[in-house]
């Protein structure tokens, strides 16, 4: 009997469960709290929650995580800069925030230098002066991208050489782009470069994190993480490649869901605590995205499976709009009643704010928490560092204030936000629904204390504000899946965007839909014959009306609060290489291009030889590091292109693409 333990580690919680490989059943599951002040607690707390003697028969322990992706939508990461040779920068002010580059915050690098499309380099940089401001340009950084312009064609000279530098002068990671894709757009490049330097704090936070509480436990087995198509790693390639888990939580969710419920035409509905995510299935099939995944403001070359991640959860901050409208923010708070449970002197401070009887929103009424301990990093100012100390319990702006003695505005506190240093606590959905006993875990006391001052401004009573919630969660989940069916429906519309007029009409048709009226001479309402296959804890909460509002039904069971952590656990391992041959008319040869090499060959049949046999070795050698078991075989498919002119044959070039597919490496 082969067993297998699947995690997920997401915003909010973390899930596990026991898989058994031979007969496709989960033998048991865990559900706790993701604990961000050290995620090792909510992860041992997971595994303790699955028999024992069955974890110590598990083979195999795999991973998904919602870290990277959170982190992309709430816009948090390590501090990183990317170093770009031979592109200008008024064409990044250009062209780069399409990408999610911009150089507001000085996170870029630009190098002098000039490359031929061939290939060839005319003006390399000067690396005696890259050399002596390494230490002013890159002591702050957690890590650094370097990307070349032609580095499919240079065979990536130039951020090989820039490596060696910064190795040699800094010890942090560097991220070279040619390792990660070998696309030419170097904008795009670099912003998948940057991105990936960024995520590594978050992602190797997480991998000791499983370390540790595996080595608490005494628990031997390997263990690997999910990929972007599906897939999966080990954790010492994870360390260097985080931006290949983007949407792996998702990812996983959507191999899980598949996995239990058979369907072949759905859409997987996955709502967890900061962000739903949703993804297509047509005959059976998970529906990949063509030109990379692009998620919050970052379009990247990473391949996976197509999943539209919007900011919707059980923790979805809650305010109300300058119109006194309930809204919900795609900013992650933490619930009140979480906050409570953990820290009891807020219901007292919620107590004392209930008593002033406001009927206005103020924002230095506003209240936070410190999640992550700084005081012993030397990349925080004093001044932050003062600030966070004082939200070792819940405390609002206005008395944070009074402490410091100064006013305390939102934008002060913006960066340790955004980098997860703390976090607001506010009322959310999940505090309704302790409010409503849909769900009660936590302290229900601060949810009503909360929901009560917010009505007050309203001029609710807390039940209409409960449901006002709860309505609003729904419509924006109604409003999301009609977006993503007309995209689907229409790729022009996914690229230009819905526009002001056709948001509006999504959202006319939730509000007649729910009241069953047509407008007098157009009824306009949005159907889809595909099942809505839910995911995650509050699902069920909200997707069973709106699969009615459109003509459809809903699957749901008992394990797909768990179906991200099955996801994991169900993958294998692959590798896709390509290489390249190329005609060079100066010197009548063929260039063999890709993976890092640039080589030259008189003859045509020779080159492509080659270019099969080094798709095929990278293809090998990375699904090996990716921990294939090392019998692991690729296979390959070419693709030449010859043109007929008036002129003659016109060689256009030829390429080799290998995969690597092979089971996972147990010992």
């Amino acid at each position: 009997m082969k067993l297998g333990i699947g995690i997920d580690t997401g915003g909010t919680c973390t899930d596990a469960v026991v898989y058994q490989f031979t007969d496709h059943k989960i033998l048991a599951y865990a559900k706790t709290i993701t604990t961000k002040d050290d995620l090792s607690v909510g992860i041992g707390k997971a595994l303790d929650g699955l028999p024992r003697e069955l974890v110590d028969k598990a083979e195999v322990i795999a991973l998904s995580t919602t870290l990277a992706t959170n982190a992309c939508v709430e816009g948090k990461g390590g501090r990183a800069k990317l170093v770009m040779f031979g592109i200008h920068p008024d064409t990044i002010r250009r062209v780069g925030p399409e990408y999610g580059l911009s150089n507001e915050d000085n996170s870029l690098v630009f190098i002098d230098s000039k490359t031929k499309p061939n290939g060839e380099i005319t003006d390399p940089p000067d690396w005696d002066d890259f050399t002596n401001e390494v230490h002013d340009r890159f002591d702050d950084c957690d890590a650094v991208g370097v990307v070349e312009m032609y580095a499919r064609k240079t065979g990536a000279e130039l951020e090989q050489e820039a490596y060696n530098i910064l190795d040699e002068n800094i010890r942090i990671p560097v991220v070279l782009g040619n390792h990660l894709f070998n696309e030419n757009n170097i904008v795009k490049r670099g912003a998948s470069a940057l991105l990936n330097a960024r995520l590594i704090p978050v992602i190797n936070e997480f991998l000791n994190a499983v370390k540790k509480a595996m080595e608490v436990r005494n628990i031997k087995a390997p263990f690997v993480i999910v990929r972007s198509d599906g897939s999966l790693m080990t954790g010492a390639f994870t360390a260097t490649r985080p931006v290949e888990t983007l949407l792996c939580g998702p990812v996983a969710s959507v191999m899980g869901a598949v996995e239990l419920s058979g369907e072949k035409d759905c859409l997987i509905v996955d709502m967890g605590g900061t962000t739903t995510d949703i993804a297509f299935v047509k005959d059976g099939v998970p529906q990949r995205v063509k030109y990379g995944i692009r998620i919050g403001k970052w379009n990247t070359f990473v391949k996976g499976l197509f999943v539209d991640t919007f900011g919707l959860g059980g923790d979805s901050c809650v305010y109300t709009d300058e119109n006194h409208n309930i809204a919900l923010d795609e900013e992650k708070a933490m619930p009140l009643c979480m906050a409570a449970e953990e820290h009891p002197e807020l219901i007292r401070l919620l107590k004392r704010e209930n008593e002033k009887g406001m009927r206005v929103t103020n924002q230095q009424k506003e209240i936070y928490l410190c999640i992550k301990d700084i005081s012993g990093k030397n990349t925080y100012t004093e001044y932050e560092k003062d600030i966070a100390s004082q939200m070792k319990e819940p405390i609002s702006l206005e008395n944070l204030g009074k402490n410091i003695g100064e006013v305390v505005l939102k934008k002060k506190i913006d960066r340790l936000i955004r980098e997860g240093v703390i976090i607001r606590c506010a009322v959310t959905p999940t505090d309704v629904m302790h409010f409503k006993k849909d769900f009660e875990k936590y302290n229900r006391e601060a949810s009503e204390l909360g929901i009560e001052i917010m009505a007050r401004v309203l001029g609710k009573t807390p039940e209409e504000t409960a449901d006002l919630i709860y309505d609003e969660v729904k419509r924006k989940l109604y409003f999301n899946i009609v977006r993503i069916l007309i995209e689907d429906a229409y790729p022009n519309i996914r690229s230009s965007g819905l526009g002001p007029q056709l948001e509006e009409m999504i959202d006319d048709s939730y509000y007649r839909a729910k009241k069953g009226e047509c407008n007098q001479f157009l009824g306009l309402n949005f159907h889809t014959p595909a099942m809505l296959v839910g995911v995650g804890a509050p699902t069920y909460l909200f997707l069973e009306d709106v699969s009615k509002l459109l003509g459809t039904k809903v699957w749901l069971s008992e394990y797909s609060k768990v179906a991200n952590a099955l996801g994991a656990v169900v993958g294998k391992v692959s590798a896709t290489m390509t290489m390249e041959v190329i005609f060079n008319q100066e010197t009548n040869t063929y260039f063999v291009l890709g993976c890092g090499e640039r080589l030259e060959y008189d003859d045509l049949e020779e080159a492509k030889a080659e270019a099969i046999r080094i798709a095929c070795d990278k293809a090998v050698e990375e699904a090996v590091d990716r921990g294939a078991e090392l019998d692991t075989k690729a296979t390959f498919e070419t693709n030449e292109d010859i043109v007929e002119t008036n002129f003659g044959s016109l060689y256009m070039g030829f390429k080799a693409t290998a995969t690597a597919n092979g089971n996972l490496r147990l010992a």
